[in-house]
């Protein structure tokens, strides 16, 4: 018998036994790849919760509470590590809830712990002195306090003292009840800025 005519059983064999191969290492690729990308995926939803729960949030203002400063619809940015870090500040604009409430709410810290606040005419006096609130347009109608904040609390009003619900309502807040403090309005993009809210706060 011709020789040539042997060698194509066992050539094409080798050939066969090659794709085989070929196909199960592909198969193994495709799975290696395949896993790398679920790890990563996981990896990223795991650092994008983490960030979210202890660093960084966004939030979406709802309501008119705080104008003029924020408006309704405004996506603003929240540094979460703040008061793990250092105290809060009088002036500070900070997403908070009340007690029985989970709701978020953006308010201003307009007292700390041991100030005594009151509010007559419109006007705000803390530990006796009129506060210069350049900030408010909408006065509150109607006269609160003297009221002093308790230890290890906050009191926190609406820059739209005539249209808010905040601490003179639900009373001073325990810092636990602080997501964070506002420093950034991120959109609408023309109105893309940093929030100072220490810094418009003078008096007391």
């Amino acid at each position: 018998m011709d020789e040539s005519k042997q060698a194509y059983p066992a050539q094409a064999e080798a050939q066969e036994d090659a794709s085989r191969v070929e196909a199960r290492r592909q198969r193994e690729k495709k799975k290696r790849e395949n896993l790398r990308f679920v790890i990563e995926l996981v990896a990223v939803v795991l650092a994008a919760l983490l960030i979210r729960h202890y660093v960084f949030m966004l939030t979406i203002v709802s309501g008119s509470s705080m104008e003029e400063t924020l408006h309704d619809h405004q996506i603003v940015a929240v540094d979460r590590l703040r008061y793990a870090l250092a105290d809060p500040q009088r002036g500070d604009i900070v997403i908070c809830h009340y007690p029985n409430d989970s709701k978020n709410y953006v308010k201003r810290i307009v007292a700390v712990a041991g100030d005594r606040l009151q509010i007559q005419d419109g006007v705000t006096f803390l530990n006796g002195q009129a506060l210069q609130e350049e900030y408010i347009v909408y006065k509150a109608y109607s006269d609160f306090g003297p009221y002093q904040v308790p230890e290890g609390c906050v009191f926190v009003m609406g820059d739209n003292r005539a249209n808010s619900h905040d601490s003179r309502a639900e009373g001073a807040l325990p810092l636990d009840l602080l997501e964070g403090r506002v420093f950034a309005v991120l959109y609408p993009f023309d109105q893309l800025r940093l929030v100072d809210g220490a810094a418009q706060q003078e008096g007391g």
